[in-house]
């Protein structure tokens, strides 16, 4: 006689990295320069209380911020977007990004070194250091990003949104739903936060950008992402543009041939921004 044996179920899906590093080696960014923190960075943020910390960003202002170049007077006080980098670390892209962000929504934009000290242009060691960068000690960093941007020094309206790519798109809306509900929030292509109870603590509204060939964030995912902030009653909006994989939006020379759908996420992305700032 002959026995029919069940078929073995299938196997689970990989982890979330190796998605990544898949994705990423099918795909690879255009080759990044891997310059030094110290000639990127232009202002130096005192870390956390108790802490000696010293973190590294780049400061962008709006083209003719100051109306008095020799003294550096503002002329008026402005919202501001904290940025955050993908997992190879603060580079010339991400400064290329805030400042074109900054002249675009005449805002300030701060994007600081969350990896203390750390770049690279190889892939292993940058799923590493995304691996190994714990949300609480990001949260600390950018709670004193926040504490620089409220000193009297800073210009500084009050709005503020928390914006990140890759590694700090994931980054990004985990610390507003824990630690700064009133700001809003910009994922590209970062993980997504599908927990309807901690999405409910936000109080500002969230902005989504994917592509469907994104190996890591498969469709289900990202309408499970939508779903939990429509129950939580978050204002939001999140799409998903075709025939684009992971970091599809990788300089801002995309933006000025007007490619797609590099173009049309930058135009979801100001605009959302603006609207906020607005409000």
């Amino acid at each position: 006689a002959l026995f029919a044996f069940p078929s073995p179920p299938p196997p689970p899906p990989p982890p979330s990295w190796v998605a990544h590093a898949i994705e990423h080696l099918l795909s690879p960014p255009p080759p990044l320069q891997a310059t030094p923190l110290e000639e990127l960075s232009n202002i130096r943020i005192p870390g956390a209380i108790a802490s000696d910390t010293e973190i590294l960003a780049y400061e962008a202002m709006p083209s003719g911020y100051y109306c008095d170049q020799k003294n550096q007077e503002p002329s008026s006080s402005l919202p501001s977007i904290i940025l955050i980098h993908e997992f190879f670390g603060l580079n010339p892209s991400i400064i290329e990004k805030a400042q074109a962000l900054s002249n675009a929504l005449n805002c300030r934009v701060i994007a600081p070194d969350t990896f203390r000290g750390d770049v690279t242009d190889f892939i292993p060691k940058a799923i590493w250091l995304a691996l190994t960068t714990p949300q609480e000690r990001v949260n600390d960093d950018l709670d004193a990003v926040y504490s620089y941007l409220e000193s009297e020094n800073s210009q500084h309206n009050g709005k503020v949104a928390v914006m990140g790519f890759c590694y700090g798109g994931g980054k990004a809306i985990r610390y507003t739903s824990t630690c700064r509900p009133d700001a809003a929030t910009v994922v590209f292509y970062g993980s997504p936060l599908t927990d309807v109870d901690e999405l409910k603590r936000l109080k500002a509204p969230v902005c989504g950008v994917y592509g469907s060939e994104d190996a890591q964030f498969p469709k289900i995912l990202l309408d499970k992402f939508q779903s939990a902030l429509n129950e939580a009653g978050v204002e939001n909006d999140v799409r998903v543009y075709d025939g684009v994989g992971h970091a599809f939006w990788s300089d801002m020379e995309q933006i000025e041939r007007g490619d797609r759908p590099q173009a049309e996420a930058y135009g979801q992305c100001t605009s959302f921004l603006r609207r906020f700032f607005d409000a």
